[in-house]
């Protein structure tokens, strides 16, 4: 997509900006980072695959190939799970971007937790066991370990990372009892299917799992997790369907935030400009130049005078960010409905018609549509092509059919003013401000709408520089707007919050473990494997092809055949995108721990607590004093409670 008499740029001239790594809380980290953690862990698994295997031929082991101090069986493991994860934390922590301290407080965080649970549980299917109520194999004991730590990473980095502050509480979210029904009700379908599968089919479910169709923690759990997928996207579809017959045209501002966008600009205007002739309502385009140091607001001009469906004009915002950008541009405007895009993408002719509809309801605070990649040429816009149907195809319709859309893309994302109003402007110096907003919309009683007939093409990244640093900034995100949204996470009256952000949270940290997982079990399969003779490939396979496969496949043929064979394609990047995501891990940002400063701050404590406490301002202080006025001798002669 170029302008008239314009030349593309390079893009190293313009895919990085201030939004790229939040200087607050984050790093912009080179792959050495990402790169010198691996060669760690692997060097910190060949090093405790020796001292098994020394173990072993000295005659000294008597155990499981895993951590497992208890338990009914003790036969080998198939994968050592306790053993990759303890390697995997003390890896990661060595890795984190603080000083030595820090780390060193990291890493005995990671370690401690899951070391305290792992012998708690081998401890109670230990009792278990010897009481003769049940026996709890070393699978299961892996099985609920492994699940835990994909909690306790996401959970240590939420308390000690350098992180947004939490926003503001939320207004009165009030997901409808019907969505929690629909979610219980396809979990009964899910997990009475997958019983059934499993009870009928139990020699094909055995055959499947020899060739890694199905494994990893369970067939079980692979199945239970995609049946209800299915189900959950059937009522989303229906929820679309409803709407076919829906026509609302209201006044609409478009916002294009531009920054270094001359390239592309023109052609993202004149989309707006076609899709505004079919969709019958006023439309104004606001064009605001982000810092440019190109000529974006000429070419702008120029392509706004070409229009003969909108009005529009250019915005100067000289202060650098998107978020800022769009503040700007929504103080403006007067229109209900807000409607942003990214000045590298361009709507389809429908898209708007389609987005705007959903708006009949007053719940619905914001809709998202389908980001086709613009191009079908390079490797990279193949497996997005996939990627896109997969996930905002299948997994987002999923999530619509029981209103638990955590967010949707912000290169195109239409929103109601005035709910944007109630819940503050967009949220400056973080990744993520797209998801933040339908976050803080969904805390004041609105739903987010995701439909995948709004279709529009956006930019995809030409070089691998730009998809790494695409990628490390989408899955930085979570743990930003995670933050930011603490008042809302386990919030019962939110769908987002109860269930799918959570969900996020633990699905970041499998995805950042994936890559390592698969270095883990070729160490563990190749060099060592005459000391786990019991190793199966199976279930790590699985975790890249197994189910994910299928489902890929289903929906590929479902929607566009012939991007199947793109398939193969998009498999093996599921292992780079989880090189990113942990990339993305090991960009945050840690605040460093000096021990002197701390014991300067402590001393005084312990050496004379109650005289620190007394002239403290913290609320735990306020309260010891509080406490001490009401049992003094004064307090005793002069209250009329204990007169009485």
């Amino acid at each position: 997509m170029t302008g008239a008499g314009e030349v593309r740029e390079p893009a190293v001239d313009y895919f990085r900006s201030v939004d790229s790594a939040p200087v607050d809380y984050a790093v912009d980290r080179p792959a050495s980072g990402t790169n010198g953690f691996l060669v760690v862990f692997a060097a910190l698994c060949i090093v405790a695959m020796c001292v098994r295997t020394v173990s072993v031929r000295s005659g000294l082991d008597i155990g499981p190939n895993d951590i497992v101090l208890f338990a009914a069986d003790r036969g080998d493991a198939a994968v050592p799970t306790r053993l990759f994860i303890v390697i995997f934390f003390i890896a990661y922590a060595a890795f984190a971007y603080s000083n030595v301290w820090r780390r060193a407080v990291l890493g005995a965080s990671l370690v401690g937790k899951f070391a305290a649970f792992c012998l708690g549980l081998d401890a109670i299917g230990w009792a278990l066991h010897h009481l003769g109520l049940m026996s709890v194999p070393v699978f299961g004991l892996q099985l609920i370990s492994g699940l835990v730590a994909l909690a306790i990473l996401p959970h240590t980095i939420m308390r000690q990372a350098r992180l947004p502050a939490d926003g503001p509480a939320p207004l009165g979210p009030r997901t409808p009892l019907s969505a929690y029904l629909i979610l219980a009700f396809s979990l009964v379908v899910a997990l009475f299917g997958a019983t059934l599968a499993l009870r009928l089919l139990g020699a094909e479910v055995d055959a499947l799992q020899q060739i890694a169709i199905l494994g990893g923690i369970g067939p079980g759990v692979f199945l239970v997790q995609q049946i209800l997928a299915c189900v959950t996207a059937a009522f989303g579809w229906r929820r679309l369907r409803r709407m076919d017959s829906i026509v609302f045209s209201p006044r609409a501002a478009v916002i294009v935030p531009a920054h270094n966008e001359a390239h592309d600009i023109a052609d993202t205007i004149a989309s707006v400009d076609r899709a505004a002739q079919t969709y019958g309502g006023d439309i104004r385009l606001y064009v605001v130049d982000n810092a440019s140091s190109d000529s974006t607001a000429r070419v702008a001009r120029e392509a706004i005078a070409a229009c003969t469906s909108l009005t529009g004009e250019v915005t100067d915002c000289p202060k650098p960010g998107k978020a800022i950008a769009l503040n700007t541009g929504i103080a403006r405007i007067t229109e209900e409905f807000v409607v942003r895009i990214d000045a590298d993408t361009v709507i389809g002719p429908n898209c708007l018609q389609r987005a705007m509809r959903h708006f009949v309801d007053p719940r619905v605070g914001s809709v998202g549509g389908m980001p086709l990649p613009a191009a079908e040429q390079t490797w990279i816009d193949k497996v997005r092509l996939v990627e896109v149907y997969v996930r905002h195809g299948f997994f987002q319709l999923s999530l619509t059919g029981y209103q638990g859309v955590l967010g949707v893309p912000g290169m195109f994302a239409v929103y109601r003013r005035s709910a944007l109003t109630r819940v503050g402007p967009m949220v400056q110096g973080m990744n993520g401000e797209d998801t933040d907003i339908c976050l803080r919309l969904n805390s004041a009683g609105y739903y987010t709408v995701a439909d995948p007939t709004a279709v529009y093409y956006s930019e995809t990244p030409r070089t691998y520089a730009h998809l790494r640093e695409q990628r490390t900034r989408w899955f930085r995100s979570i743990y930003h707007i995670a933050a930011h949204n603490r008042s809302i996470l386990f919030d019962r009256r939110s769908m987002t919050g109860t269930f799918v952000l959570p969900f996020q949270l633990v699905n970041a940290a499998r995805r950042a473990m994936l890559a390592p997982l698969l270095l883990f079990a070729v160490i563990a399969e190749v060099p060592f494997h005459m000391t786990f003779l019991q190793m199966a490939w199976q279930p790590v396979v699985a975790t890249i092809l197994g189910m994910p496969m299928v489902v890929t496949v289903c929906v590929c043929l479902a929607t566009r055949p012939r991007i199947i064979r793109y398939v193969p394609a998009y498999l093996g990047f599921r292992v780079l995108r989880s090189y990113f995501t942990l990339g993305a891990a090991l960009s945050l940002r840690y605040p460093p721990v000096h021990p002197k400063d701390e014991w300067v701050r402590v001393w005084p404590l312990l050496a004379n607590p109650v005289r620190s406490m007394m002239k403290s301002d913290s609320p735990r202080a306020a309260g010891f004093r509080r406490d001490v006025a009401e049992e003094s001798p004064t307090a005793r002669r002069c209250s009329p409670r204990r007169r009485t």
